[in-house]
């Protein structure tokens, strides 16, 4: 079998976008209710009116839920075209034939999760999970990594645009530390809290604590990781036959990076993706390396066999 090293190269993360989020975390329903009207009218989900109506919501939240159906990558919306579900979010959300339209499977948030941050370009997420080895850091410290971010791409931003946008993040991932009037509605803000990622704890009066909890992870199934792998192979070596351990594990958006996966849990998985699907994968085990080799003619043609886009 012919087998091609990939020749992974450094990529310089982009991570530009820190607001159109409209200070509101993705809540449960919206990507299914917004979904269910770009699919009915999609010219009409860039009426804030019409929106509001349907899901009702404010207008705010309307501007919310349109950032986030793109930032997930289940509407494609470009200037000059009208707004249109992308295949995946076919795939996924169509209310007749998709594969979880209500998201009421955790495999569906890790797929979502795995979209926002490897595609969206949301600098937070990036210095997060991309540059942020540490399994617990001060959020003072984070978002001094995120100013430093803004800095770099010399973007003039106010500081209250920076601590809004990690305080999303945050939100996402963790459900809130202290109870007050909208705590009951703060800690079922966002669906992506079930993945367990992220943890909130006081430090002291005016500081918190970021715990990023790695796994192995008994809701990722191996099916779900297969998924993201061939999206990771998509994305970054679409003409290479094989992916090495390491940049599975460690280049930019990786799964490993993206899952919070070390190299042991990383390797078991792909062992189970090998024993799952004998004939899209097989593993390189020696001394000299380790890595995953694709025996299908091509990833889309891998896509296809696992009944994925």
């Amino acid at each position: 079998m012919l087998e091609v090293l990939a020749s992974y190269r450094p990529v310089r993360p982009s991570g530009e976008r820190f607001s159109g989020h409209e200070s509101f975390p993705c809540r449960y329903g919206w990507l299914p209710k917004f979904f269910d009207l770009l699919l009915e009218d999609p010219a009409s989900v860039r009426h804030d009116e019409h929106v509001m109506v349907k899901m009702g919501v404010g207008r705010n939240m309307v501007k919310s839920a349109r950032f986030w159906a793109s930032a997930f990558g289940v509407m494609e919306d470009l200037p000059k075209r009208p707004p249109a579900p992308t295949p995946f979010g076919r795939w996924l959300l169509d209310p007749s034939h998709g594969a979880d339209p209500y998201l009421e499977d955790v495999g569906s948030l890790w797929l979502l999760h795995w979209r926002l941050v490897s595609t969206a370009q949301l600098a937070a997420w990036e210095v997060a999970f991309f540059e942020t080895p540490e399994r617990e850091v001060l959020k003072r410290f984070l978002l001094q990594k995120v100013e430093r971010r803004a800095a770099e791409l010399e973007r003039r931003l106010t500081a209250s645009t920076v601590r809004q946008h990690l305080d999303i993040f945050l939100g996402c991932y963790g459900a809130p530390l202290h109870v007050g009037a909208n705590a009951i509605e703060d800690s079922l803000a966002c669906p992506l809290q079930e993945l367990g990622l992220v943890r909130l704890n006081p430090a002291g009066d005016r500081d918190e604590l970021i715990e990023f909890v790695r796994g192995p992870w008994r809701h990722l199934s191996v099916d779900t990781f297969v998924r993201v792998t061939l999206d990771y192979w998509q994305l970054r070596a679409l003409n290479d036959r094989t992916l090495t351990l390491r940049a599975l594990l460690s280049d930019f958006a990786s799964p490993g990076l993206v899952l919070r996966l070390d190299e042991a849990a990383l390797w078991r998985l792909l062992v189970d993706a090998e024993m799952r699907y004998p004939a899209l994968f097989e593993l390189a085990d020696s001394m000299e390396r380790r890595a995953l080799v694709l025996k299908a003619p091509d990833v889309a043609t891998a896509k296809t066999r696992v009944g994925y886009v």
